[in-house]
């Protein structure tokens, strides 16, 4: 037997509470995590629902383990590499003056 499509109702208390949390400054999301990780994730997310102490103690910790935002501008793009584990490394990059090949366009 198929699923029963929801009816008016609940598509307008389901739109009605995005609605609220989303004025309230909360935003919804999805992700795929490996099976075992989902307890975790959930609880994570939980925690920074909450807010307090607890959520301020996963984003100090995780924040910097986790890739940055984009880098908008020079000066963040310096910034960044900067503060990269590559900055001890001497590095000599070089580009390939090669004019390529030719190309029978007949």
């Amino acid at each position: 037997m198929p699923p029963a499509s929801p009816n008016t109702q609940q598509v307008s208390r389901v739109s009605r509470h995005r609605r609220r949390s989303a004025a309230g400054g909360a935003r919804r999301v999805e992700v795929t995590v490996p099976f075992q990780d989902a307890p975790l994730v959930k609880a994570i997310a939980g925690a920074l629902r909450s807010g307090g102490q607890d959520a301020e103690l996963i984003r100090r910790t995780l924040q910097p383990r986790l890739a940055g935002a984009r880098a908008r501008t020079g000066a963040e793009l310096v910034a960044f590499f900067r503060t990269s584990p590559l900055t001890d490394v001497e590095l000599t990059i070089e580009r390939d003056h090669d004019t390529g090949r030719a190309a029978d366009l007949v």
